[in-house]
């Protein structure tokens, strides 16, 4: 299911909206304020972003713009404010829909699955995860890491895909093996294991990159951010 990042400072608003989200079957990631919202967008990567304007340490709007130079993923004002001036400022620096406080839940989860359908599509149409310093083009078939650009193999490049549109998050071997060879069996987890094997080498993951693949004794993969 999506993660969503919840950015909302006041604290019951924050926890009816959380509560009503993990209820649907999201995954909320939540953030008080600017500062633990760009902390939040280094441990994960959303798939929605749910952004109050007025926050306690800056702008919602300056922060979009910001946001707007790590993800695509589609932003949702949420705002007390609503003058046509306000909802103009919002589109312009970089989100996708507006809602003005006091709102119905059932019509915020419809405007989050509108957005996430839109967002699919447009993934589908061109697969392509931009994040800091990392880039990966299924089409172009790359990888651009540290500003170095890595043609990779297509099922290197597939499972890179994978992580890091679930940055953060552990994988499992059987769930890469299902999305990258379309079936699952008994000797997938040593096939992964190899496969990441080549793909950190083909990267040259070392001590100085930004990004690392971490592995677990279940055989879960994790790609995170390496924080200097």
């Amino acid at each position: 299911m999506a993660h969503i990042l919840l950015v909302e400072d006041d604290s019951d608003i924050m926890r009816i909206n959380r509560t009503f989200l993990e209820n649907a079957g999201y995954t909320v990631h939540c953030a008080e304020s600017v500062q633990q919202a760009a902390f939040q967008l280094e441990e994960c990567v959303p798939d929605l972003v749910l952004l109050d304007v007025m926050l306690p340490d800056g702008d919602g709007m300056d922060f979009c713009r910001i946001l707007r130079q790590k993800t695509q993923a589609p932003v949702i004002f949420l705002t007390a404010r609503d003058e046509n001036d306000s909802v103009v400022m919002g589109f312009q620096s970089g989100g996708d829909d507006y809602i003005t406080k006091p709102y119905d839940l059932n019509v915020l989860k419809a405007r989050i699955d509108a957005q996430l359908r839109h967002s699919s599509s447009r993934d589908t149409q061109h697969p392509r995860v931009e994040l800091p310093y990392l880039t990966i083009d299924l089409f172009a078939g790359n990888a651009v890491l540290d500003g170095n650009e890595c043609p990779l193999p297509q099922r290197e490049l597939q499972i890179l895909y994978l992580l890091a549109s679930r940055l953060g998050s552990r994988v499992s071997y059987h769930e890469i093996y299902r999305t990258i060879y379309g079936c699952d069996v008994e000797d997938s987890k040593n096939t992964i294991r190899v496969n990441i094997s080549r793909l950190k080498k083909h990267l040259s993951m070392d001590d100085m990159s930004t990004y690392e693949i971490a592995s677990t004794s279940e055989g879960e993969y994790v790609l995170r951010r390496v924080l200097f």
